[in-house]
């Protein structure tokens, strides 16, 4: 990847600062200039990185030396800033989720084949070797016939990570525990265990003063035959690790926060003790997580562009957890199908 390519980045919360640590850590990369709309960040942003600051997007998108823009801003507004970026013809990068409805999506979609641009979604879970190794454990049939999937995102976030935020407001966030927290371990759950063909979800609101759910449950059939539930929440004091289960014919395998912990099968007791690096959970931080994950997808994404393919989570890629998440919220206990 000898191509140096140019960054922008929209937004400048916590996690455009992310995409822009990374940046500054990836050789061939480099941020040509950060969209923002907080005078307090902006100053932040002159002071961290080495790129000016735009109050409009007009100018960023105009950068003669930007390749890539990194969409980071609320969730609820990525449908019409991918649309205007677009339009420009520059390459996205959109934070989840790509939009907050399967109906918001499928308008991206339309929009990115009119511009011949490429497209991708962070999912970066995706890149965690632990996960990696998960799914090919999976796929090579050594847990046997898969009957059963559970997985839990039982996290914790204080009234205060709320205040003051867009987070929560269905407008903007298109729900609460499940769309924001919860949909990276439900992707890497659609990636391990394929479509869902059948849920019954219930969500609801407990503690905080949000719009959107800080508790959810859901069962779910998978069209393989396998069966699986979801929990989710945001009120779940103090907040544990991220879990994925799976159960086979031979036995069970443990995916939790990050890492395989355990299994049943005998065979695979050896490799659960290769791993020594931590990579964190955002089970009570968001923050709390390594960075490493995010720089392989910009890298990814960087290598789609110079070598003119979709990166590995696409616009289809990323539909899928949306689907499910919004056939959750409109099932209210009811079975319901995802939209394809």
């Amino acid at each position: 990847m000898g191509k140096k390519i140019g960054f922008g980045v929209i937004g400048t919360g916590n996690i455009a600062k992310f995409h822009a640590d990374c940046i500054e850590k990836i050789p061939n990369a480099r941020l040509w200039g950060v969209l923002s709309k907080s005078e307090t960040r902006s100053l932040q942003v002159k002071e961290d990185y080495n790129a000016p600051v735009f109050w409009e997007m007009d100018q960023l998108l105009s950068h003669p030396e930007i390749d890539i823009i990194c969409v980071c801003n609320e969730s609820g507004l990525h449908g019409a800033t991918i649309a205007k970026i677009a339009k420009s013809g520059k390459h996205i990068l959109c934070e989840k989720p790509l939009e907050t409805t399967v109906e918001k999506i499928e308008q991206i979609a339309k929009v990115v084949k009119s511009s011949g641009i490429q497209l991708g979604c962070v999912f970066q879970n995706r890149e965690n070797p632990e996960y990696k190794k998960l799914k090919n454990f999976v796929e090579t049939g050594v847990l046997g016939k898969i009957l059963l999937c559970q997985t839990s995102i039982n996290w914790y976030r204080s009234p205060d990570y709320y205040k003051d935020s867009w987070r929560g407001i269905l407008a903007m966030d298109g729900g609460a525990a499940l769309i924001n927290q919860g949909i990276h371990t439900i992707d890497l759950m659609l990636d391990l265990m394929g479509e869902v063909v059948q849920v019954s979800g219930i969500v609801n609101t407990l503690f905080h003063q949000i719009e959107g759910e800080d508790v959810a449950v859901a069962a779910l059939q998978f069209e393989s035959g396998a069966l699986g539930t979801l929990s989710a929440g945001t009120a779940l004091f103090p907040g544990e690790p991220e879990s994925i289960t799976i159960y086979g014919t031979l036995g069970n395998i443990v995916f939790k926060g990050g890492k395989i912990t355990s299994s049943t099968v005998n065979s695979l007791n050896q490799a659960l003790n290769n791993t020594i690096e931590v990579y964190g959970s955002g089970a009570s931080d968001p923050m709390a997580i390594s960075d490493q994950f995010h720089r392989a997808a910009i890298e990814d994404m960087m290598d789609a562009v110079i070598n003119n393919h979709p990166p590995k989570v696409n616009i289809d890629q990323a539909k899928k957890s949306i689907a499910l998440i919004n056939a959750i919220y409109q099932s209210k206990g009811d079975r319901t199908k995802p939209k394809k």
